[in-house]
């Protein structure tokens, strides 16, 4: 979504006593903007995100792993924690695809119910821009699952590069590797997390959407929860796929640069350029119906 230098764009000042962790995200994302405490009804009391404790946690893997280049060691000492990691990614897994389900279904439901009861015109007619608008809607439905989202960025955070060191230390052995496997896990690391942000946005704009399209409330939510489903199988399915083709190339030794290629595309760039890309074609899309209706 483009800025918009016009003065319906534009943010206005922070109300008095909103806590500076609310201030920091965008005017459409706060708890306070009046389109998401619309929608948020009895969680609009949802206490604001803190990111610094994330950042805390992936300084620390992130030092680990350059240590871990040049004294192996290191990274044999985090490996210790696999076990738990095991037990706990799976679990928030489950949780995490609950709450996107919720995120997806939610955001679809409040755009139909917009329509349904023709108040879209009217919410056009406020200062806020058409890409406000929208996103506050998903923003709305991001906020109803957000205690549930830091914790499960946080178990990420924590409990997830030890397994990603596995998986790459299964295919690249990490002391006769180079940096490669080093910077490949720092990589994966980053682009989970990141994944983490960007599909509940990208689920909630594709549930604004459908409910937009779709302006029968089961009908919308039914179709948002199909869509979760249909996104999560087609990644897994990607990534399991390249990385049999991975383990035939490396048992072969042939096309190696040519299954690094892939593995930095699906498992690196798609998870991330999807979602923005389908974010960005939703808006565009609403945008140019809804003005033209």
């Amino acid at each position: 979504m483009t800025a918009d230098a016009s003065p319906r764009a534009s943010n206005p000042p922070p109300l008095s006593g909103e806590p500076a962790a609310m201030q920091s995200l965008p005017y459409w994302a706060r708890a306070t903007n009046p389109i998401v405490r619309r929608h948020l009804g009895l969680y609009w009391r949802t206490l604001p995100p803190e990111f610094e404790p994330i950042f805390y946690i992936c300084g620390f893997w992130i030092a680990l792993l350059v240590i871990g280049i040049f004294v192996p060691f290191v990274t044999d000492l985090a490996t210790t924690v696999i076990v738990v990691s095991v037990l706990v990614i799976p679990v928030g897994a489950i949780f995490y695809a609950r709450a996107l389900i919720s995120i997806a279904g939610n955001s679809a439901a409040v755009m139909a119910d917009e329509l349904r009861n023709n108040t879209m015109l009217l919410l056009m007619s406020t200062p806020m821009s058409l890409d406000q608008i929208l996103l506050g809607k998903v923003a709305s439905a991001i906020w109803r699952k957000m205690d549930d989202l830091i914790l499960i960025v946080q178990g990420a955070a924590i409990f997830g590069p030890p397994l990603i060191i596995m998986h790459y230390a299964g295919l690249f052995p990490l002391r006769e590797s180079g940096g490669l496997p080093f910077v490949l896990i720092i990589a994966m690391t980053l682009t989970s997390l990141l994944r983490l942000v960007l599909e509940p946005l990208m689920f909630g704009m594709v549930g604004v959407g459908i409910g937009a399209f779709l302006p029968i409330r089961s009908l919308a939510i039914s179709v948002s929860v199909a869509w979760v489903g249909f996104y999560l199988l087609l990644i897994n399915m990607l990534q399991q796929l390249n990385l049999q083709q991975l383990d035939f190339v490396l048992d072969s030794g042939d096309g190696l640069a040519w299954a690094l290629a892939m593995i930095v595309l699906l498992d690196l760039a798609l998870p991330v350029a999807l979602p923005y890309a389908l974010i960005r074609l939703v808006s565009a899309l609403l945008s140019r119906r809804l003005r033209a209706g």
